[in-house]
């Protein structure tokens, strides 16, 4: 910058300033992150983190779901005029499923002499909740309980209606898998279909190591009788923490009767502990397949359907779409029966934000039923909903 006179009192100094440093050298935001919960539209509420896989990058966020990566731009993307730079995030917020995501700050023809922050909106989907509780009708002025009484989902709304507006609710074509989903399934090109999963009985094989989330490979006690692509049931007598995951490839050259590393399709989910049972499983034949409609995210335990017809009475069920490999996954739908004490369970329910239930109980001539609707609390793993019903 050029010298200039400043004047002192009865003193002239020749001052001489450094060029202003350009914004590109200068600490700012890199890339702006907007988080939401994708029910309301507004921030998560809860202690919210972000990560960032790559140096150099410093990463805020506020509890208002604002904030991003803070750098020098110059010093992070030297070469953005000819190149995208990628970004390796991770968002996590309480009760929310964690977010993983590879973006790319894109190639700008313009640099160095501007920059623009990439800016990025997630809508985080919430974890799973339980509807439970008990059915019950009047008798003799006495509540008592109601077995065998039939619970369904009539009615959903994806967001929640207007408390002055009355707004018709959706068909309920959402349906419950287990475990959730290993990758991101975008609506319209993934297709859903019953396919039931026979155990292969005599074959079984036990885990050597204790095996964290994520894993893959696992060791396996032996690869007799496997093959790639044959699916496997890992921990296959724990029902809660059972996956079905088919073999993508193994090795040939040691023993067939020795331990064996096997790569699975998709890394765990679950956690599991050595020795647990891994049962090979024979898929039957494919049913009808439906489209998903509505784009599901990895960890996702509920799917959006565009019907559900054809699903009643399977256990198992094959997702299939590019680019990724085949799922499959336990099937649960949105109807039960009440116990002998007239206790019931919903399965596990998440990305809607209000629902229409409706039980209901035929004794002789006489039908006895209640419906209600009912907004679940995220903030809760297990919800309380109890129905007295009438005639």
């Amino acid at each position: 910058m050029s010298r200039r006179a400043v004047q002192l009192g009865n003193r002239i100094i020749l001052f001489s300033p450094d060029d202003p440093v350009p914004p590109v050298n200068r600490i700012q935001a890199v890339v702006k992150v907007r988080l939401t919960d994708e029910l309301t539209g507004t921030a998560p509420d809860g202690r919210m983190t972000l990560e960032v896989k790559e140096r150099g990058f410093l990463p805020r966020l506020g509890s208002d779901g604002f904030g991003g990566l803070i750098g020098i731009p110059r010093q992070l993307f030297p070469a953005l005029q000819g190149r995208d730079y990628p970004v390796h995030l991770t968002i996590s917020a309480e009760r929310y499923t964690s977010r993983e995501l590879e973006k790319n700050v894109p190639q700008d023809l313009n640099f160095p002499a501007t920059f623009t922050p990439h800016e990025i909106n997630v809508a985080l989907h919430r974890q799973p909740v339980f509807i439970a509780g008990r059915t019950a009708r009047l008798i003799n002025n006495a509540s008592t309980p109601v077995a065998g009484a039939l619970i369904s989902v009539t009615g959903i709304w994806r967001k929640a209606p207007p408390a002055n507006v009355a707004v018709a609710p959706d068909p309920p074509n959402i349906v419950a898998i287990q475990p959730p989903l290993y990758s991101d399934r975008a609506a319209l090109t993934q297709s859903l279909a019953p396919r039931n999963l026979a155990p292969v009985t005599g074959n079984d094989k036990a885990l050597m190591d204790d095996v964290p989330a994520s894993a893959n490979p696992i060791r396996l006690s032996t690869r007799l009788g496997l093959a790639p692509g044959n699916i496997l049931l890992i921990d296959a007598e724990q029902a809660e923490l059972a996956e079905f995951i088919a073999i993508a490839s193994l090795p040939t050259t040691a023993p067939a009767d020795q331990p064996a590393a096997v790569t699975l399709d998709h890394p765990l989910i679950f956690s599991h502990r050595r020795g647990a049972v891994v049962r090979q499983v024979h898929p039957h034949a494919a049913g009808a397949s439906r489209n998903i409609t509505v784009d599901a995210l990895s960890g996702d335990s509920c799917l959006f359907l565009g019907a559900l017809t054809g699903l009643s009475g399977a256990a198992e069920i094959e997702i299939t779409g590019a680019p990724g490999p085949d799922e499959y996954h336990k099937l649960m739908q949105f109807t039960v029966t009440s116990d002998a004490d007239g206790y019931y369970r919903l399965p596990p329910l998440s990305r809607v934000a209000q629902l229409e239930i409706q039980a209901e109980k035929i004794v002789g001539a006489q039908t006895f039923q209640a419906t209600t609707t009912f907004r679940p609390d995220y903030q809760q793993r297990e919800n309380r909903l109890d129905f007295m019903l009438a005639a």
